[in-house]
């Protein structure tokens, strides 16, 4: 006995399939958008040398997975404008180390951040075990 409509249904599932895994990908992308973090118990803040900006610090629970650290620097333009941005996303951690270098750098847990430059994203670090084959490439002694 042939089957019929075995072809259009195998078509329907697939494009159900790749429908989606499109929805997915979109969802990830924009998962990681460090605009979107939860806002957090505030630690504490450090005002810049120059006085301009001020970094924050905030503690995030997570239910049933982690905590984290946020951190926001907050910066009064010329004309007033207060200005959020978040630099610092770490997740594993209760609390963080911070202090400003010069007035464009900040320091948090060993990390350097440019205010120009990208936020650090823990989520997007790929740390590779000690062990790992890489590893043993670079580290011959």
């Amino acid at each position: 006995m042939k089957f019929k409509y075995a072809e259009p249904i195998f078509v329907f599932l697939l494009l159900i399939v790749m429908l989606f895994n499109i929805v997915f990908l979109v969802i990830d992308a924009f998962g990681y958008d460090m605009e979107r973090l939860p806002e957090g118990k505030f630690l504490y803040s450090v005002m810049s040398p120059d006085g301009k900006n001020t970094f924050s610090l905030y503690r995030v629970e997570m239910e049933n997975v982690n905590t984290a650290v946020r951190g926001e620097v907050v910066s009064v333009l010329e004309d007033e404008e207060i200005k959020k941005r978040n630099i610092y996303w770490q997740v594993g951690i209760k609390t963080a180390i911070a202090g400003w270098k010069d007035e464009n750098t900040i320091t948090v847990n060993d990390k350097e951040i440019k205010l120009s430059g990208e936020p650090y994203d823990s989520r997007t670090q790929i740390v590779l075990p000690e062990h790992s084959a890489k590893n043993r490439a670079y580290n011959l002694d």
